[in-house]
């Protein structure tokens, strides 16, 4: 009796234990997402940011080293993403719960970098507009 009990029991674990292995790999790849979706919708505002730069520049020759500099900070940042988003791979098939917990944990600390990479230089590049804006 106990082994007809006991091998049911096992069975229900190991179900509900990859399915909480499921769950745990797709609320992290949830974040990764997440932080991406956020760093597309910054794309917008490096590509505003690097045309108002080059305003500054067009009617400001003193400017122009600054601008460069600004410019190739949010060009920088911009590569950054993308060169992320080339590498990221979503495919999982064949590896273990460890190796797909670890490649999101790692991405993830690699995605915030670029969160804060972009942020930055976004805050720094509008910080510059703003005061030099052309009236």
């Amino acid at each position: 009796m106990t082994k007809k009990l006991f091998i049911p029991l096992l069975a229900c674990v190991a179900l509900f234990g990859c399915n909480d292995d499921k769950k745990q790999e797709q609320a992290l790849l949830n974040d990764v997402i997440k932080t991406h979706d956020k760093l597309m919708a910054d794309d917008g505002a490096i590509m505003k940011s690097k045309m108002q730069l080059k305003m500054i520049a067009t009617g400001n020759a003193a400017a122009k080293d600054s601008v460069a500099v600004y410019s190739k900070s949010l060009d920088d940042a911009d590569g950054s993403m993308m060169n992320w988003m080339n590498k990221f791979s979503p495919d999982f098939t064949g590896k273990t719960h460890e190796q797909v917990m670890t490649y999101l944990n790692n991405q993830k600390a690699e995605i915030a970098k670029i969160d804060s990479q972009i942020t930055v230089t976004l805050a720094k590049s509008n910080s510059y507009i703003s005061k030099n804006k052309m009236k």
